[in-house]
């Protein structure tokens, strides 16, 4: 399936932020599954477009907007606004391209902690898929200064998602310890919340990146599938916790 790529800017306040629409150029029957995806602190890079367009080859229309760093005028995460998030999601919903009503959010590392923290607000997402994502580090939700969360324990706001997620994360990561993981699944077993959480001994952070030392390409095949499945399964409003 061919795809298409078009940069778009997205007016949040007084600020124009810009990102990426990757979709399939092909005319569908009728409209596509979106995805709202989020990178991580590295900022938005060449492998998160090539992993949206793969995305869009299985029929996907993704949006990927720069929330913070090199030309967005949120220069660091912890200037991103509540009002963004709700920017960037009706972009995705209002998209002609898109139904509105299976439409998803993921992200990688940072912005897979970004990605929980959206499905607490936007009760319309469907899924939620997160790669080796930032979740529990000490401090890590206090930098939102924009957020309001419980002081005493951080990982409340999930009581609110209402929507599946599935997590993937090595074992050895050494930039984001899998106890984020590990303690996420805790709360969510706590809250009683739909969820799938899948571990990769011996694997690294960023092992879905092809070109990166830490790739591993058997993790990244499953995970890549395990997320197909999901994403298939969670959009039409079928899910096995």
């Amino acid at each position: 399936m061919k795809i298409a790529v078009e940069e778009i800017r997205m007016r949040s306040g007084d600020s124009d932020i810009p990102g990426f629409l990757s979709f399939p150029s092909s005319k569908p029957s009728g409209k596509w599954p979106g995805l709202l995806i989020f990178h991580g602190t590295d900022g938005l890079g060449p492998q998160h477009l090539e992993f949206a367009a793969t995305l869009s080859q299985k029929g996907y229309t993704c949006l990927l907007p720069q929330w913070f760093g090199g030309i967005s005028p949120r220069s660091h995460w912890s200037d991103l606004d509540p009002d963004d998030l709700q920017v960037f999601w009706q972009t995705l919903r209002n998209e002609p391209r898109i139904d509105s009503e299976r439409c998803a959010l993921l992200g990688f590392s940072r912005g897979g902690g970004l990605a929980l923290l959206a499905a607490s607000l936007l009760p319309e997402v469907k899924g939620v898929v997160i790669f080796f994502a930032l979740t529990s580090w000490a401090d890590g939700y206090a930098d939102y200064h924009n957020f309001t969360f419980d002081r005493n324990n951080y990982l409340s706001f999930v009581k609110r998602i209402t929507c599946p997620l599935l997590t993937l994360h090595g074992e050895s990561d050494t930039v984001v310890p899998v106890n984020n993981s590990q303690l996420l699944e805790n709360s969510f077993r706590r809250y009683n919340l739909a969820a799938n959480f899948y571990y990769y001994p011996d694997v690294d952070h960023s092992f879905i990146w092809p070109g990166n030392i830490k790739f591993d390409s058997a993790a990244n095949l499953q995970a890549r599938n395990l997320m197909l499945d999901f994403l298939k399964q969670s959009m039409m409003e079928k899910f096995e916790a």
